[in-house]
């Protein structure tokens, strides 16, 4: 009885070991089954093809910011930004004594901290009085080519030497024969300070700017804040100081004018608009806010399926690496976003999250983005006639910023950019 007991035993574990032989493993993707079969792989070989493409013109007003100055990029040549905007009549406006007198005007404007470029020299703040109204250029907007006349003579200039993260703001004097107009105006209650459709017609609004020959940085300033203040005084009964404010007029027709002269730089060849990085030095560039656009596509991307095994990717980074003392006085882009692209280079949907630089705050060598675009990297995989789709680099920013970043491209040793796949390879 034992002994048939044994054989019965036997026999089922003879059956058992048996049955797993003949059996095949199922493999399922997100699963790792036995290394026989499967594998993960790591690949940066696939080599991102960067170019730098530059706009004609892009829209430049709705913005809750302007930006004023001019400053030298050692890559990218001079940029001057002027703001054009109008005001408006004040609030209130009180009944001014007839005994009243004038004292001085000035324009104020506010810092709101932002600043690119060399903030220890001096520039000259200049106040402009249009001489024409502001109309949109076209498609009801204004674009950073936009361009008004001026009336020959300043309303007043200032040299400064400003602090963004100190100073609150700047107070530039105007002619005194404006501010007695504006005052008497407002004193004899006129029909041009009655509505602000009159005082359009008679006041068409002011640029900001500097001298031409100004080339150290450009400020931010708080576009809802800027006055035009007139002071005055009382003489009856007693002497009282007082002033009044005519506010910016915040519409869709305030803008910035951004112009950029590129004579001399690596993006000054003719009838260009797209700069492929063998042709700049191996350096592709981004700064969206003068319309300066880094485009990454990959070519090559579909050479990791000519194997004999199924691939899978599973997930891949894009890596964009600043070119080392590029920005050492000259901000990076604070966050970087991918917008998808083509040959067409329109700007398309949003691909991945907007990502913040990863700092080598010590020696600089090994500052990065780093942007997950699994699903548009599969999707190029998995679709056909895609060689010219990629992405544009953007920066990520509320208000109107000119930061810059050179790029450096799969042939820099230091400062390349690379895609990161790791893929699931699958024997066959």
């Amino acid at each position: 009885m034992v002994i048939e007991k044994r054989i019965a035993v036997l026999i089922i574990v003879f059956l058992s070991i048996f049955w797993l032989s003949c059996s095949r493993t199922d493999i399922h993707f997100g699963n790792v089954p036995d290394n026989n079969y499967s594998n993960l792989v790591y690949i940066d070989t696939v080599e991102p093809k960067l170019s730098t493409f530059l706009l004609d013109s892009f829209v430049t007003n709705n913005g809750a910011s302007f930006l004023v100055g001019r400053y030298k990029d050692p890559y990218l040549g001079i940029v001057s930004t002027k703001p054009f905007f109008q005001m408006t009549i004040p609030f209130q406006t009180p009944n001014i004594a007839s005994t009243s007198q004038y004292d001085s005007a000035c324009v104020i404007v506010h810092l709101n901290k932002y600043y690119y470029g060399d903030t220890s020299r001096t520039q000259t703040l200049r106040v402009d009085e249009l001489a024409q109204a502001i109309n949109y250029t076209f498609n009801n907007n204004l674009y950073n080519t936009s361009d008004f006349p001026v009336k020959p003579v300043s309303l007043g200039t200032k040299i400064v030497r400003l602090r963004p993260s100190i100073d609150d703001s700047v107070v530039i004097r105007i002619s005194d024969a404006k501010g007695m107009e504006l005052f008497q105006k407002l004193q004899q209650q006129a029909e041009e300070v009655s509505s602000d459709y009159r005082f359009q017609n008679y006041f068409k609004g002011i640029r900001l700017s500097v001298n031409e020959n100004d080339t150290a940085s450009v400020y931010g300033l708080n576009a809802a804040t800027i006055s035009l203040r007139i002071y005055y005084h009382a003489t009856i009964p007693l002497p009282v100081s007082n002033s009044i404010d005519f506010p910016v007029k915040t519409n869709t027709f305030s803008f910035n004018q951004m112009m950029t002269d590129r004579s001399g730089t690596l993006l000054n060849l003719p009838s260009t608009k797209e700069y492929p990085s063998e042709l700049t030095n191996g350096i592709s560039f981004t700064q969206y806010g003068t319309g300066v656009l880094l485009k990454i596509i990959f070519p090559s991307i579909k050479g990791i399926l000519t194997t004999d095994k199924i691939v899978k990717l599973q997930k891949a980074i894009l890596v964009i690496r600043p070119m080392g003392q590029t920005y050492d006085k000259l901000k990076l882009p604070g966050s970087l976003y991918l917008a998808q692209t083509d040959a067409t280079n329109i700007i398309g949907a949003v691909v991945g999250s907007a990502t913040p630089p990863v700092e080598d705050e010590i020696y600089g060598l090994n500052t990065y983005y780093k942007i997950d675009v699994t699903s548009f990297i599969n999707g190029l995989l998995t679709t056909s006639g895609t060689d010219d789709r990629g992405v544009f680099a953007i920066e990520s920013t509320g208000t109107r910023e000119i930061n810059r970043a050179a790029i450096g491209n799969g042939k820099q040793a230091r400062f390349k950019t690379q895609l990161q796949l790791t893929v699931f390879t699958v024997n066959k």
